[in-house]
């Protein structure tokens, strides 16, 4: 049977139960409790009557410890480790029923002997408490904008690559991306309320109050181990000064519970179906699209891919083998062995469904003075690739202790261990490039070997025999964390805290042998075939990083009403890192070590070593007066090594006020109005992502065997890092306002969150341009100027109906956009993307505004009078077509050039929501979750235009590409198509699909991020085991439907570089899963 609270190995005896009342704060006074011989099912000489019951939970599950008063009696008592109380009270008595994170209960008494009670949850209790910097807060009297992800959010999502995963689209102000869905490279990108610079700023990821760097520091943590994280998004996060400029993340996992040891263990199959990708073309489709190109084009019928086509579509799953019929093209495609026109679908060919799993089991117990919690946690993720080894594999182990050693001294120990191994293809960029294949030509030969045609080789087989990247990431975290407390006014706290991390690459590329179709002969002329392009690759990493802090904290009440609390501390920050890597060429492919005839190289000529550290004093202030009017000050002085001594410390703060309405005597008599908190707050971070790591120095590189020749051996040569050194760079500062309202309503049924805020760069680091003459490229100064503001909010609403429907609707809205304002440019328009545009936000995408097709000869001609002579657009006689693109003259100056380039948006979403709704009865539960953005601009340009061939069709006669144009291209039986004639001409192309409102396309989305349906097992069932006190199992899925308006086929929430791991497509998961507590 579950039970829940403190547990004891034994029924409580008297010490017990009074050290209980004392934890809880709610241990009454009686003459019973005098009594040491007296047990609980005993009563007061007093009683007139005994009355005995059970206490219970919302699922019928016991409650240890729930507080039993008489009230305006001194009787009490609570109950046991069944729930069972007994307890002895005069007539007409009323009991009180209270436990900590639940509703209190008043019952009259009256005739009852046996009352039996069932608690409901607070849910403003259970979150009273809010973790933030250096401490933790009542939610009641906190003023900054602090949003708090309980564990509820990560639990019943299967396998998770990271938490953020369970998060993504559902915390308002925090936009969580993800560029892939190949295992262990999903590229999450996590920013709290946008961006703050053109530079890189991230928010600060604070591990039980150890700092880690970068995003990737959670893919490493197992979820199941989480029991919050909380992000500080405005004022509040001055506390971290120099590293908040991206905000803060907080997580806090899991502790032990006192009482007898817990078992949990949680296991969860996933299966995983591939998601949104474009549809090719079919052989038939392809052929035709090639035959009206060259035709529009105005080839003849003897050029070489008029005929390729129309062979094709004769020989339609058959091939020819040069061996034994003649080349009808000779003497072109000499270097072939034969043709084949097989319909290759290679979307299906590369991709299929696959699986993951995650198993976790944690033991945890102990008792008032030592505390353990062990957990054990493994991860398997497959991929949706069908060739090659591709999988993530991660193993957790983490062991939390709390030791009591006097009573106003304890140490809180947590040691994790976490390992992460994972293998790709070393040459995947080759098996997932930017295009695809004709879809004649076959994946493999008859037999299944390596099928090649003249110089291309079959794309999968790079990825099943190119050889394997193996990553191997080992990290042990250390904290420790001593509390003294001196009196009840005042604590000392100290952290100790050590991660080291260790990464290894091991990179094969080996040689392939391929064949003709028939599998009969050796393709010599193939790519990947030459030994001596194989190599073998080792790098090796470790990163050591040391942190020491503590603080005073003091905290009292004077005259009853006012409430002030200080802290005052210090923090000292270490992190080294070291690298070497080695390469070899013309391996054995049999050996796992650096051999080879070939050449052997250094990875890294200079090598790579580095530390860094910040030496920080912080303080927070609080004072609240009835807990009604609320004012809180962050402060933190930095000094970082990367600046000069002149300029490497910098003062950070925050100011922020509350006020609670509802604690005002003229709102006393507003019943329906539960809560309403106002909050204010203006800070100043700091941010140093675009500061060398030695900055101020200048370093050289010394390199030996190069420069002039100086007799039978080369001189060596100094020269400097590209960088002039300079004494005038500082950290940016960032300065976030923020207007907040916390709110709850008709019995904190209805509760909500809204924000305003405003965020100013005026010192933003940006690249200046001086004469060459110097020799050196620039550092960065701080000239540049940043502005991003927005708004965000979150509403709850939570009902109950009849005695065992409980159902809960909400949902969250966020809108962020930016501006550079300023980074030294004059402010010239370009067309295409831009990611940084000075007077428009980040990412931003330019071009012309369409004006629709030239749909007749008239139309054409008057077009090109008006807008031929003196163009810029790539606009000529020749190449303009009846069906091609018209542009809109925007000035109307009468010439169509770069003045015409408009703002068409930004590749980030302005704004991100979420909806959801769920419901509980009798044990069931099922909820759905809708995530999903908006005001997104995507111009899949891919790099240096490496996308075009899927944005413009038949670009690549040689190539397939999606089916989205089939159909639907100009014709004049066909002018309402949305895609110009074909055409294979660079000319005609670039003019048609260069950036215009007409080639890009609205981002915006809606999908069914996840739906859950799980069922608790009865305890009155499960008791009957003996062994488990609870049992769930579930099934879950996520993104298995979506809406949007993208037409290119790819995934709406894919980016726009859609290549290498970005080809992945995202997949629609099932996930079976089971929950167990023994």
């Amino acid at each position: 049977m579950k039970r829940r609270g403190l547990i004891f190995n034994s029924r409580p005896n008297k010490t017990a139960v009074f050290a209980l009342g004392l934890m809880l704060g709610l241990c009454p006074v009686s003459k019973a409790w005098a009594d040491t011989n007296m047990k609980d099912s005993q009563v007061v000489a007093q009683a007139q009557k005994k009355v005995k019951g059970q206490v219970v939970d919302a699922t019928g599950e016991p409650l240890i410890g729930v507080n039993i008063t008489v009230i305006g009696g001194t009787e009490g008592t609570i109950t046991d480790i069944d729930g069972n109380y007994t307890i002895g009270v005069p007539a007409g008595a009323k009991l009180k029923f209270s436990y900590i994170g639940y509703k209190d209960q008043i019952i009259d008494v009256a005739a009852q002997t046996v009352i039996n009670v069932k608690l409901q949850e607070d849910s403003e209790v259970l979150d009273e408490v809010v973790v933030v910097g250096y401490g933790s807060q009542k939610k009641e009297t906190l003023t900054g904008a602090v949003t708090v992800v309980s564990d509820k959010m990560l639990k019943n999502k299967g396998t998770m690559s990271s938490p953020l995963q369970a998060m993504q689209g559902q915390v308002p102000g925090v936009t969580i991306t993800r560029n892939s869905a190949a295992p262990g490279d999903e590229s999450w990108g996590l920013k709290l309320r946008g961006s703050v610079s053109a530079n890189n700023a991230e928010p600060l990821i604070v591990i039980d109050g150890v700092a880690y760097d970068g995003v990737n520091a959670l893919r490493n943590i197992n979820p199941s181990d989480i029991q919050s994280i909380n992000f500080l998004k405005d004022a509040s996060a001055a506390i971290y000064g120099s590293r908040a400029a991206g905000g803060v993340v907080l997580v806090t996992t899991k502790q032990a519970k006192e009482g007898k040891a817990r078992i949990e263990y949680s296991g969860s199959y996933t299966y995983k179906m591939v998601g949104l990708q474009p549809e090719l073309m079919t052989m038939n489709e392809w052929a035709n699209a090639v035959l009206q190109t060259c035709q529009n084009d105005g080839q003849p019928d003897s050029y070489s891919w008029v005929k390729y086509a129309k062979m094709a579509l004769a020989n339609e799953g058959k091939y020819i083998d040069l061996d034994h019929s003649a080349n009808p093209f000779a003497p072109s495609y000499s270097d072939v062995m034969d043709f084949v026109f097989m319909d290759t679908n290679w979307q299906d060919v590369l991709f299929g469904n696959s699986y993951s799993t995650q198993h976790d089991l944690a033991v945890s117990g102990g008792t008032e003075k030592n505390l353990y919690r062990l957990s054990v946690g493994y991860m398997y993720d497959d991929s949706n690739l069908k060739w090659g080894n591709n999988n993530n594999q991660r193993f957790n182990l983490r062991l939390t202790n709390k030791l009591k050693v006097f009573d106003n001294f304890s140490i809180e120990s947590v040691i994790a261990y976490n390992r992460q191994d994972q293998v790709a293809p070393s040459q995947l960029n080759r098996t997932l490039t930017s295009s695809y294949p004709q879809p004649g030509l076959p994946a493999s030969t008859i037999d299944g070997k390596p099928y090649s045609w003249g110089t291309w080789l079959s794309p999968i087989w790079f990825a099943e025999l190119g050889g394997d990247n193996k990553l191997k990431v080992s990290e042990i975290n250390i904290s420790e964390k001593f509390t003294y407390n001196i009196n009840k006014h005042l604590d000392v706290v100290a952290n100790l805290g050590y991660n080291s991390g260790v990464a290894s690459r091991d990179i094969k590329k080996m040689a392939i042998t391929s064949y003709n179709y028939a599998g009969t002969k050796i393709n010599t002329k193939a790519d990947g075939y030459k030994q001596e392009e194989s190599s073998y690759e080792k790098t090796s990493s470790r990163t050591d990083f040391y942190s020491m802090a503590g603080y005073v904290d003091y905290h009292n009440t004077f005259a009853q009403h006012h409430n002030v609390s200080a802290m005052v501390g210090a923090q000292y920050e270490l992190k080294e890192y070291d690298y070497f890597g080695v390469s070899v060429k013309d391996i054995q492919n049999s050996l796992e070590t650096v051999n080879g005839a070939g050449l052997v190289n250094l990875t890294d000529k200079h090598g790579t070593k580095w530390h860094e550290a910040v030496m920080s004093y912080y303080s927070r202030l609080n004072y609240n007066y009835k807990s009604k009017y609320l004012l809180e000050v962050n402060m933190r002085y930095d000094g970082s090594s990367k600046f000069k001594p002149e300029n490497r410390w910098d003062f950070f703060y925050g100011i922020s006020g509350g006020w609670r309405i509802t604690e005002e005597a003229f709102m006393k008599n507003i019943k329906w109005l539960n809560d309403l908190k106002i909050r204010l707050s203006y800070g100043e971070v700091g941010n140093q992502s675009g500061i060398d790591r030695y900055d101020g120095t200048q370093f050289y590189k010394f390199e030996s065997q190069s420069g002039a020749y100086i007799g039978p051996n080369k001189g060596t040569i100094i020269d400097t890092n590209g960088k002039i050194a300079s004494l005038g760079r500082e950290w940016e500062r960032i300065k976030n306002y923020n207007l907040g309202l916390d709110f709850s309503l008709f019995n904190s049924r209805l509760t909500g969150t809204a924000e305003v805020y405003m965020k100013r760069n005026d010192n933003m680091l940006i690249n200046v341009s001086y004469p060459g003459v110097l020799g050196d490229n620039a550092g960065m100064s701080n000239n540049g100027k940043f502005r991003s503001h927005g708004w965000e909010v979150m509403v709850n609403w939570s009902d109950k109906i009849g005695k065992d429907f409980t159902y809960h609707v909400g949902g969250t809205y966020s809108f962020n956009t930016n501006k550079l304002t300023d980074i030294g440019a004059v402010s010239v328009l370009k067309s295409g993307f831009v990611d940084k545009q000075q007077g428009y936000p980040l990412n931003s995408i330019f071009g012309l505004r369409y004006a629709g097709k030239a749909q007749t000869e008239e139309e054409r001609q008057k077009y090109l009078y008006r807008f031929l002579t003196g163009n810029t657009i790539g606009l000529t006689e020749q190449n303009f077509r009846l069906g091609d693109n018209m542009y809109a003259d925007v000035n109307n100056d009468g010439k169509l050039d770069q003045n015409d380039i408009v703002y068409l948006g930004t590749d980030d979403p302005k704004i991100s929501f979420s909806f959801n709704v769920g419901a509980e009865w009798k044990g069931f539960d099922l909820s759905l979750v809708f995530q999903g953005a908006a005001q997104r601009t995507i111009f899949r340009t891919g790099d240096n235009n490496g996308n075009e061939i899927w944005r413009i069709p038949m670009k690549a006669l040689y190539l397939n590409t999606s089916n989205q144009s089939v159909g639907n291209t100009w014709s004049p039986e066909n002018r309402g198509a949305y895609y110009p004639t074909y055409s294979n001409k660079n000319e005609i192309n670039d003019y048609n699909y260069q950036a215009s409102s007409w080639s890009v396309e609205d981002g915006s989305y809606i999908r069914l991020k996840n739906v859950t349906l799980g069922y608790n097992v009865p305890s009155a069932f499960l008791a009957k085991t003996k062994a488990i006190s609870s049992c769930r199992v579930y099934v879950a899925g996520a993104d298995l439907w979506e809406y949007s308006k993208i037409n290119d086929g790819w995934d709406p929430e894919a980016s726009r570089k859609v290549s290498a791991a970005g080809r992945f497509p995202f997949v629609r998961t099932v996930t079976f899963g089971l929950n167990l507590t023994f």
